[in-house]
């Protein structure tokens, strides 16, 4: 099988009656960052597809194009299985979200509309270079295995942050091909996981304050965990902007490979 398998999943997606937000650990920091991720995927990945799409005929490796076009049939696939939970996520009401989500569109439209290709892939490796460091950490952590987890949610999450340890390197890989700066790399880096961090920060403080009142105090995220993700989220954007930094350093641990199969094994297809 190739490292970069494009599986094609039809994950069972809760039923809205049954939904709760606090759907990781039962945790209101943990639950509203990958809620804001998912949302924010469902966005970013077609931009992601079309910008690599647009430089491949540039790509003279043909294993690099190779792993692009897997790469891109992966997060393909991301956002389908993305917009299907974020259905449920939307349609429990909140206030502000729908324009902050519309915003963001506008966003990723601007972008391929007037930006360059190369500040285009600079900004999906920005943001590569930060989701490969938090999947390895949120994997490691178990948190989508965990007892309070909604197992659905649990398992989209799960999928998605393998994929992205399985591609972490294709996105460095381009951008070092085409370009290879490595100032500007360290600025998209900085704008990538800036951005990213807005927006989940803006969905957390939206959600939580509407679902406080739905559910208690127990949707409240606090000022220190909030200090707390934007450290882990500052020290990961640190490491990325290192001159040495490199994707292909990552150690990975044993479980990678059982995970990898795992989802293989439940896809429909795989290539």
């Amino acid at each position: 099988m190739h490292p970069i398998p494009v599986r094609r999943m039809n994950f069972e997606v809760p039923e809205q009656a049954v939904f709760h937000p606090l759907y990781i650990m039962g945790r209101a920091a943990a639950s509203y960052h990958m809620t804001g991720l998912g949302l924010y995927v469902a966005l970013l990945e077609p931009f992601i597809v079309q910008s690599m799409r647009r430089v491949l005929k540039q790509i003279r490796d043909p294993r690099l194009k190779e792993e692009v076009d897997r790469f891109c049939r992966q997060e393909a696939q991301h956002y389908r299985q993305h917009e299907r939970f974020n259905a449920v996520v939307l349609a429990h009401g909140y206030p502000g979200l729908d324009q902050r989500i519309e915003t963001l569109r506008q966003d990723f439209t601007r972008f391929l509309e007037q930006e360059s290709d190369r500040f285009r892939i600079g900004f999906v490796e920005g943001f590569e270079a930060y989701t490969t460091q938090s999947a390895l950490s949120a994997l490691a952590s178990r948190m989508f295995d965990h007892r309070a987890t909604q197992p659905q949610f649990g398992a989209l999450f799960q999928w998605h942050m393998l994929e992205e340890v399985e591609h972490r390197n294709v996105a460095f890989d381009v951008y070092r091909h085409l370009y290879g700066s490595y100032l500007f790399r360290a600025r998209m880096c900085w704008i990538a996981q800036k951005h990213l961090a807005r927006f989940i920060a803006d969905c957390t403080t939206i959600m939580s304050a509407a679902d406080v009142v739905r559910y208690g105090d127990v949707c409240q995220v606090t000022s220190r965990q909030r200090r707390k993700l934007v450290i882990e989220g500052l020290v990961m954007r640190a490491r990325s902007m290192l001159p040495s930094y490199s994707p292909h350093d990552h150690h990975l641990p044993p479980g990678i490979a059982a995970l990898s199969e795992k989802f293989s094994a439940a896809a429909g297809s795989v290539n």
